[in-house]
């Protein structure tokens, strides 16, 4: 067996785009990338290097992929950290590939001065788990997904008087109108755990490529934004999975305008948009040290679905 690495370049994406999707068809509500979207985030991406990334072959079989990205928004937002992942295809994994690409990911971070390699793994156990605690790393932030799955409506939730909400397609908001919502979301998300601003030109791409219906929701006392609201009917998931799902990905109320509540009434409006489209479950993601989102959470059906885990080693 002879297995070889070398950097990836842009005639390698379809190789790519396979090795992450056979890679993570095992995890739960996992959907395939194309290549076009492989594309769209890698080298379309101004924070990709080729150079912070490895791809694997067994014998000239495509067998791994992986590295870190390096987030220039982070960074000059004194967030020194950057994520390391690794995909290997199951018939390869345990033969040292994994261990080989995480470790160029970490000393790529080294050389470029961040202090902090993290790693992301769903659910609490695996594969993935045992290779970041192999390399040192601590068990540091814990996330769920919820889910929505009752066969009663959600509890009514009232807009409270001086608010109105806008609804806005997602694929069709102009670039005016991300601008708005981004501001929105960074200005209600500064205050939480480990985040940083993300450019308005990341949700410009994501409204160009990703595939499945969005809807924005403007929360507005008059002409200012209170909070803001995207949520997802994913039908293109559903088509690959048999199932009936939608997504609240987002949401976010400024803190000046907080309990009042506007965000249960936002939530409600949006798993009323999901569930009136015929849908019969919802899906969001949270930190899982977040008590007051998961106390609202739980108020209008939720409870946790699966559990994430995010490791850190501070370089």
């Amino acid at each position: 067996m002879t297995i070889e690495y070398r950097h990836p370049t842009v005639d390698d994406i379809e190789i790519m785009t396979d090795i992450a999707n056979r890679s993570s068809r095992e995890l739960p509500l996992h959907r395939d990338e194309t290549v076009e979207e492989m594309r769209c985030w890698t080298f379309e991406e101004e924070d990709y290097d080729p150079k912070g990334y490895l791809l694997a072959f067994v014998d000239g079989e495509p067998a791994g992929y992986g590295g870190t990205m390096i987030s220039k928004s982070r960074q000059e937002s004194g967030m020194n950290d950057a994520f390391v992942g690794v995909g290997v295809v199951p018939e390869h994994r345990d033969k040292g590939i994994e261990q080989h690409i995480v470790k160029h990911g970490i000393q790529f971070m080294k050389e470029k001065g961040v202090k902090h390699a993290k790693r992301w793994c769903m659910n609490t156990s695996g594969w993935r788990h045992d290779l970041s605690l192999e390399f040192g790393m601590k068990d540091v932030r814990h996330g769920y997904t919820m889910i929505y799955d009752q066969n009663v409506p959600p509890p009514e939730a009232p807009i409270p008087e001086t608010m109105i909400f806008e609804h806005i397609d997602f694929k069709t908001a102009s670039d005016e109108v991300i601008k708005d919502f981004v501001e929105g979301f960074n200005d209600s998300f500064v205050d939480h755990y480990n985040f940083s601003a993300v450019p308005v030109k990341r949700f410009i791409k994501a409204r160009d490529v990703d595939r499945e219906p969005m809807r924005i929701t403007f929360a507005k006392e008059g002409d200012k934004i209170a909070a803001v609201l995207l949520v997802e009917d994913s039908v293109v998931y559903n088509e690959e999975n048999g199932t009936n799902v939608g997504w609240a990905n987002i949401l976010g109320v400024r803190k000046e305008f907080r309990k009042r509540g506007i965000g249960r009434a936002l939530l409600s409006d949006g798993m009323k948009w999901i569930l009136d489209l015929g849908r019969d479950t919802v899906y969001l993601g949270m930190d899982a040290e977040n008590a007051k989102a998961l106390d609202l959470y739980k108020s209008l059906g939720f409870r946790v679905d699966e559990e994430s885990i995010t490791y850190q080693l501070d370089l």
